[in-house]
């Protein structure tokens, strides 16, 4: 990706006038995909992640995400990182879920690709704070138009999942947003016109990591090196930051488990319409 980026950069430092009216082919997805018991599924947006070597079942935790990629790969730490019986409320009935009904359900409906919403810059450092101790994963299915909740607390040092929400997309608090995004991924023409003609794309130069380069590319340029995303299971990780009542700026971070997908979309509202104005790739 990096280096398909590189030679979009070059080409515009050049001046090249020639440019390729052909769309390039796009990457295939970065990483596998990792849900329980996916034994009758046909979806592509989940399949099972192949299992860690190591299990960690204690000792103090770090940051959300690196503890997100433990429990995700690894079944057997999911038992001793759950409260079990587990409530899980759906739609206003709640039912408690012991170990076996865990092995045997779906509830965890991860991708290996996930997104965290900001609006501030400042917003963006709750990634990396260890001292955070409360996190909720939230799987959002555009198909089904549900959004399904994982409450996580940090107790004595560990990350544990304590409840389970399912709800209607009506009641979520992004939902203006992800529905916006989740047309902007699916629909060619719709993402054309959200799209600021020219954008400001960032990347790290392929020939040196600690090295940035910033660019402006027009549309052509974006449909050929645009990233392959998900586009029916878009995967939330919310660290409390509460949305604005009219938000005109969102930042979306969008990050595999694996760690070597890596990019922000910043949006801005432009006459009442979301713009991707910038893009910055720093996927290894």
């Amino acid at each position: 990706m990096k280096i398909l980026c590189w030679v979009c950069i070059v080409a515009i430092a050049c001046g090249a006038c020639g440019r390729q009216k052909a769309e390039k082919p796009l990457p295939p997805a970065p990483l596998d995909i990792y849900v329980p018991d996916t034994s009758d599924r046909g979806d592509s947006d989940t399949h099972f992640f192949s299992s860690v070597e190591e299990n960690f079942f204690s000792g103090e935790d770090g940051i959300f995400e690196e503890f997100l990629y433990e429990f995700s790969a690894d079944t057997a730490m999911q038992m001793h990182r759950i409260h079990f019986p587990l409530p899980y409320l759906c739609k206003g009935e709640e039912i408690q879920l012991g170990k076996q009904e865990w092995d045997t359900s779906r509830l965890l409906g991860l991708t290996d690709i996930y997104y965290t919403l900001f609006e501030r810059d400042a917003e963006m450092d709750a990634e990396r704070d260890t001292a955070m101790r409360k996190a909720n994963l939230e799987c959002v299915d555009m198909q089904t138009r549900t959004v399904r909740t994982f409450f996580f607390e940090k107790l004595d040092g560990c990350w544990k999942l304590l409840r389970v929400n399912e709800r209607e997309l009506a009641s979520y608090k992004h939902r203006e947003f992800f529905s916006f995004y989740h047309r902007f991924v699916t629909d060619s023409v719709f993402q054309s016109l959200h799209v600021n003609d020219p954008m400001t794309f960032v990347t790290l130069d392929p020939e040196d990591d600690f090295n940035i380069l910033e660019a402006n590319i027009d549309m052509e340029q974006w449909f050929a090196f645009r990233p392959v995303l998900p586009e029916h299971l878009l995967v939330n990780v919310d660290y409390g930051v509460k949305p604005s009542r009219r938000p005109q700026r969102k930042i979306l971070t969008c990050k595999s488990l694996g760690g070597n997908f890596n990019h922000t979309s910043y949006f801005r509202k432009i006459k009442d319409e979301w713009v991707l104005t910038r893009f910055e790739d720093m996927s290894n």
